[in-house]
This record gives structure tokens, sequence and C-alpha cells, in this order.
């Protein structure tokens, strides 16, 4: 596999007469560089782009080593793929690699998604939110006390690593080896699924947290245990409706997608106070406004940037034909900015009933209502105790890097807090 480095030191093909141009053939405006596959830093925070490809190209074809790849960006278009999971597919490699719901069309799609679903109705989630709102008062009593910090590692990744080792019934203090598997095994799906560079210790740190899973899910059906952890054990052990690497893998799955994405979301949550210093007072004064906070978060600056698919046959889309076996990418969150006129507005008065943050159809994502509860619990939780939220000068956002894979936002970001005493 070519790594990032051989990939932009090749040089660029140019598309045949007639065709339509790749990204890297286009005028883009003055300091913004072309959208890439693979991003080399330059799309961090890709908003900017996606602004400019529904204006000019909203079916964008990049060059990648590996074949094209033509990501769509209007909502319209978007919704509309999404809604045609037998023209675009998601099993984009066949068969799938592992067991992560996002490669596997139906049947096993259907399958594999109901033995889970259960765990994520809102009743289910509705009996951790005061878990959630425990540990997440714990973790900015530590913040307040020292006047701020860190809040991706101090805060949202202990929030929502906590949260879905409780839903699994994962020892909490394996907390760091967990963190580490995931972003490991996350590497290692991207590298088999998506054509991303990987680590070159990813397959090993893989095969390590599906063993370690192994044996927590013979001990959670030995305990018999009530968590989703537990159930899946019973998938596998009692009803043979998966097997035993299947159980593993789906685990491991639920556990990435559980804390992953939900990390940015909460790390988000702190930019947009700190950015929008009125919404503080306007979060605490009615008791819906934190959940709609949560609502317009994930439209507006959701972690899942876009879904991978490939097309069974050709397809017209924005005027442009798209042959069949293309790797597409749904740019859904350019789509939720294109819902509204000021799309690109925080604005927790939007009606969000058809945003995309958590994607849309038979694939939108499964754990919404938990990622929402956390969210939302997040906006009270700082708007009730914060008068203040302050991005610290002396660090700049630093943003998830080679976003070819899904998630985007921030990896690192520091903040200063006031406390509220009135």
């Amino acid at each position: 596999m070519m790594s990032q480095a051989t990939t932009l030191e090749t040089p660029l093909p140019r598309s045949e007469e007639g065709s339509l141009p790749y990204s890297h053939e286009l005028d883009w405006p003055e300091g913004m560089e072309p959208f890439k596959v693979v991003d080399d830093g330059s799309q961090e925070n890709p908003y900017a782009h996606y602004t400019w490809m529904r204006a000019n190209a909203p079916v964008l074809r990049c060059w990648s080593p590996v074949s094209d790849v033509y990501f769509i960006s209007r909502y319209e278009d978007v919704r509309r793929a999404f809604r045609a999971p037998k023209i675009f597919s998601s099993e984009v490699v066949s068969p799938p690699p592992m067991t992560f719901l996002t490669l596997f069309d139906a049947p096993n799609h259907t399958r594999l998604r109901k033995i889970v679903a259960t765990a994520f109705t809102p009743k289910a989630i509705k009996l951790f939110e005061d878990r959630v709102r425990e540990t997440a008062n714990g973790l900015l009593d530590d913040l307040i006390a020292q006047g701020g910090g860190e809040v991706v590692e101090d805060y949202a990744i202990k929030l929502s690593m906590a949260t879905i080792s409780a839903l699994l019934d994962v020892p909490a203090e394996d907390y760091e080896k967990m963190k580490f598997w995931s972003d490991e095994t996350f590497s290692y799906f991207g590298r088999l699924a998506r054509n991303a560079p990987g680590t070159g210790t990813d397959e090993d740190s893989a095969h390590e947290f599906w063993a370690y899973l192994k044996d927590t899910l013979e001990r959670l059906y030995a305990e018999q245990s009530p968590s989703m952890g537990g159930h899946i054990a019973r998938m596998w052990k009692d009803e043979g409706l998966l097997t035993e690497q299947e159980a593993k893998e789906l685990c491991s799955f639920v556990f990435i997608a559980g804390h992953d994405t939900t990390t940015i979301l909460l790390a988000n949550a702190f930019r947009i106070f700190a950015e929008r210093p009125d919404l503080l007072r306007r979060v605490r004064e009615n008791p819906e406004n934190p959940g709609r906070f949560a609502d317009e978060l994930a439209r507006h600056s959701g972690a899942v940037h876009r879904a991978s698919r490939i097309t069974t046959e050709e397809v017209e889309v924005a005027r442009t034909i798209i042959p069949a076996g293309s790797i597409v990418r749904l740019l859904n969150a350019s789509a939720s900015r294109d819902l509204f006129e000021d799309g690109d507005v925080f604005d927790i008065d939007h009606d969000n009933s058809k945003s995309l943050g958590f994607g849309h159809g038979v694939h939108s994502c499964l754990g919404q209502p938990l990622a929402r509860l956390e969210t939302t619990v997040t906006a009270e939780v700082l708007a009730h105790r914060l008068a203040s939220v302050t991005l610290d000068p002396a660090h700049e956002i630093e943003y998830v890097r080679g976003n070819n894979l899904t998630n985007a936002g921030p990896h690192r970001m520091h903040v200063f807090l006031e406390e509220r005493h009135d």
C-alpha cells in the first residue's frame, strides 16, 4: 500500500477530454488547497471547502492511487443517496473485512443491527442519564479547579469512554488500554476498508483487542450480565446468531463508534460556547434548550463527515454521471450545513428534524440516543456551572488528521473556564 507521502508526491493525472475534471484541475479560491481523498492538513476544518463544493462542484471527482472517489456535498443529493442503499451500497469492500455495521448491506446489516438495537432505545439509554451527569460533573470539577485545561483528553474522551464502557460492562480501570486498542483497531478498519494509511502496528493491536473482548464476553456470559456485552455474548453462545468472530468484532465496533465520534462532539460543545458566550445563558434559561443545543451541534459541528458507498449501477447526481462501481463519499456534514440558508450559523432555534448529523435511512447512527444524551447533559452542566468558556490563545486547536476516513473535529483543544457563582 502506498504511504500518504508517496501518494502526495505522485504526479497527478489529467482527466480525459469530456469527462468530469479532477479536484486538482479545478480553479479553487486563492489560499484553498484542492480537496483530496487523503487529508494533508489543508482540510482538517473542511467547511470552507464544503461551501465552495456545493456551489461549484456538487459532485467532486478526486484522484487516489487506488481509484477515483466522488464526493457528493448538497443536501438533497446526499439525502437521496442515503435512501437508495441498493444503488449506493455500503459494501465498498466485499466481503466486508470485519463485523462493522457500516460495512454491510441487508440482510446482514439488518441481522447485526437488530442484535444491538435494543441497547440503544431512548428508554434503555435513559437509565444511564444519572451516571453520565455524575461523571460529567466530576470531570468538570477537576477542570474548574485548574481554571481550564485540555478538554478533549480531560473531559470528552473520559466521559465518552466511561459511558460506553458502562453500556458494554467493560472494566473502567482498563481505560488507557481500551483507548489505545480502539484507536489502533479504527486505523486497521480504515486501512482494510478505506485504503487509508495504517500505523504499522494496527493489525496486531486489533487482534489483541479482539482477544481481550472475547475473554470479556466469556466473563459476561458466565455472570449473566444484563449489559449490551452480556447480550452480545448470549447471541453468540445461546442463540447462535453470531459467530465468535462476529461477536468480538461487533463488540469492538460498538465500543469504537460509541466513544470516538462522541468525543469530537463533546469537544465541539466547549468550542461553540467559547465562540458564542451568549449561549451559556440561553441554554440554562429553558429546560428544552440543552437538547436543542445538542441537536444543532450534531447538524452544525457533527463528528461524522462522510459515509462511504460504492455504486451498483450508473447513476446521475447533480447532472453528473457517476459510473457503476464508483467509490462515493456522502458528505453529510456538508449537507447539513446546506439544510438552511444560514446553515453556517449555529442557532438552537433551527428545526433539525431533517438534519443529517447522525446520518439517514437504514444506516442512520444506531448510537444517536446515547450521543445525544451525553451532549445534552454536557450542555446543561456547562451552562449551569460556568460563567464563561474561552479558548486559550497560547494553544491553537489541533484537528483530527487524515480525515479520509470519517471524522473531523478537535483532537486537542485548550480552554479557560470561569465558574458561575450567581
